[in-house]
């Protein structure tokens, strides 16, 4: 069994970074989820109510994120730029981040349409993963997602229209295992980084995003057939046990078994 990819979100609900490899800290991949958009006063806000957040592209070096609109537009920021500490809130979760480019979030509130702020995380997180008692980024219930090749070929042979495994936003995506085993592992080993099994993936309405066009399916699938045929599952969250650097082609090797 192999990763076939890694990839980070360094801003929640926006486009992705396809990686070689990457360092593993116990809040998530180096970079992902590291920002937020959220509004002035700290409520998250995520492509569930604004589908074109998802063709935004986004990109980080060093202390700098680069944001391009949809219509080609980009802006940058660093960190140094975003240091006003004030309180968000990600689900039930409060806790405190940093804001400061007043121009940013004006270009940002323009582009989107609405009033919005972008936070940094911090140099650590203050959020906490209560389950695991471990750092947590801006992600929404854990640090880490997998899925699996094999259970998307299961999934788009029950689709009229097949579907990219980009729409499921996974950190991880593993190739040579049986249709939804992942949700039966305990402990795995990608590479030299050790990770256990936290919770499956219960999937909502972002997955009925075209992400080229931004549009939802009329028919909300793969939503509806994942929700019938599986409750919405699709995918596993994972939480690391190790720390340490991992590489797309890395062996993943099943520990134990739940």
């Amino acid at each position: 069994m192999k990763l076939t990819s890694i990839t980070r979100y360094p801003v929640k609900s926006m486009g992705g970074n396809r990686l070689e490899q990457s360092a593993v800290v116990a809040a998530g991949l180096l970079h992902d989820r590291e920002w937020l958009v959220a509004t002035p006063q700290g409520g998250f806000i995520t492509a569930r109510k604004f589908p074109q957040m998802l063709l935004w592209k986004t990109d980080v070096a060093g202390d700098v994120l680069t944001l391009t609109a949809p219509d080609g537009s980009k802006r940058s920021v660093s960190t140094g730029e975003t240091a006003v500490p004030a309180d968000v809130t990600v689900w039930k979760d409060h806790f405190s981040a940093y804001y400061g480019s007043a121009e940013t979030d004006a270009w940002l509130s323009e582009k989107l349409g609405t009033d919005a702020r972008l936070y940094w995380l911090g140099k650590q997180s203050k959020r906490v993963l209560a389950a695991a008692q471990t750092p947590l980024s801006f992600a929404d219930s854990a640090p880490f997602m997998l899925t699996n090749t094999a259970s998307l070929d299961n999934l788009n042979a029950m689709l009229d229209t097949p579907v990219e495994m980009e729409r499921f936003r996974a950190n991880f995506v593993v190739a040579g295992s049986e249709a939804y085993e992942e949700e039966k592992w305990r402990r795995i080993r990608i590479g030299e980084v050790e990770f256990e099994y936290l919770k499956p993936c219960t999937r909502c309405v972002m997955t009925t995003v075209d992400l080229k066009t931004a549009k939802k399916d009329p028919f909300q699938e793969p939503l509806s057939t994942l929700a019938v045929a599986r409750k919405a599952i699709f995918g596993v969250h994972l939480i690391a046990v190790s720390a340490g650097v991992v590489k797309a082609g890395d062996e993943v090797e099943v520990l134990s078994y739940q």
